[in-house]
């Protein structure tokens, strides 16, 4: 008697969520060597890429984003790792692993700039007046425990229900647009292997889009646990 043993190929997808702000360059390196993609796939669009390359900064960008550039300016500098700093290292390991680069995020200015005109007023008011530093803790600890712990959980909510429309256009639209580019990667090489390295708040709308494909999901805890030096989370504004 013979038997007819028939493998159903998944795609092979890890989904890593991180901190544009925290130095985690370690453990990322550490996660995409062991996953060993054929392609690395980045929460980028080519400007944003060549500006992290080059280190060069857009004068003409849209006031909204400046504002949210220079708030991440401030807490990578007061974490010890500059905006967009672990893009840079999941690339060099992808250069170095001979994987490919992809970049899956829509181009961020015209994302921004859709999300100003299209905010309610209420969002708007509301914005001014709770103030822009609010989305970071209002100085107070609870940005500081967050970032210990990964867990942004809270934050996204309270953002979700506060902004639902900010919210549709700066996150849940990416998801979107970052999950069929994912889609489309793996329609060109289904036996592919590939690492998306996104900002944790994207996680759960990914997971969820993709969750067909059963993703290995890497949490921001993950990597805060896996990480070998530890330091302290206080947020001076």
């Amino acid at each position: 008697m013979s038997f007819l043993f028939i493998t159903i190929i998944m795609p092979s997808l890890m989904i890593i969520g991180t901190a544009h702000v925290i130095d985690l360059s370690s453990p990322l390196e550490g996660y995409i060597r062991d996953f060993e993609p054929t392609t690395v796939a980045l929460e980028l669009d080519r400007e944003r890429w060549f500006a992290l390359q080059t280190n060069t900064k857009s004068t003409n960008a849209p006031f909204f984003l400046k504002i949210l550039s220079n708030i991440q300016k401030y807490l990578g500098d007061y974490f010890g790792s500059s905006p967009g700093s672990e893009m840079l290292v999941a690339g060099k390991v992808a250069n170095s692993l001979g994987a490919e680069i992809k970049l899956i995020d829509k181009a961020i200015v015209p994302t921004i700039m859709g999300a100003w005109k299209n905010m309610p007023w209420i969002e708007l008011w509301r914005m001014m007046k709770e103030g822009i530093f609010s989305f970071i803790g209002r100085g107070d600890n609870n940005f500081g425990n967050s970032m210990a712990s990964g867990d942004f959980t809270k934050e996204l909510n309270e953002f979700s229900e506060h902004y639902p429309v900010t919210k549709f256009h700066l996150i849940d639209s990416r998801d979107t647009y970052m999950c069929k580019n994912l889609v489309k990667l793996f329609r060109h090489n289904p036996n592919g292997r590939i690492v998306a390295v996104v900002g944790e708040g994207h996680v759960d709308g990914m997971s969820l889009k993709l969750q067909s494909i059963k993703p290995k999901i890497v949490r921001l805890r993950d990597l805060l646990s896996r990480k070998n030096n530890t330091f302290s989370f206080k947020v001076k504004i």
